[in-house]
């Protein structure tokens, strides 16, 4: 009964165990191919939703200036509609 010794149960448990994570490893659901490709489909969420988040912030204080009709935003929807210097005022063209 040899081979019935617990050293030799527990090697080949552990054999067993390494056999069984290479498996795994290569054809299980989530391997290291769909791990890299989940960190990268997270990193890139992230940074969608941090851009989304500070838009919605822009947005919001926009729509505060609109509201309470402050000059400077109201000053700078006149400069997007009419480009153009208004008369009086100085254009330097910087190289």
């Amino acid at each position: 009964m040899k081979f019935l010794k617990a050293s030799i149960l527990v090697n080949i448990f552990f054999i067993f165990i390494v056999f069984y994570l290479a498996y795994h490893l290569i054809y299980g659901n989530f391997n290291i191919q769909n791990y890299l490709v989940y960190k990268f489909e997270e990193k890139i969420y992230k940074q969608k939703q941090d851009i989304l988040d500070k838009n919605i912030s822009d947005l919001a204080m926009d729509l505060d200036a609109l509201y309470n009709q402050k000059e400077d935003y109201l000053e700078e929807l006149q400069i997007q509609k009419n480009p153009l210097p208004n008369e009086g005022e100085t254009v330097l063209k910087l190289d």
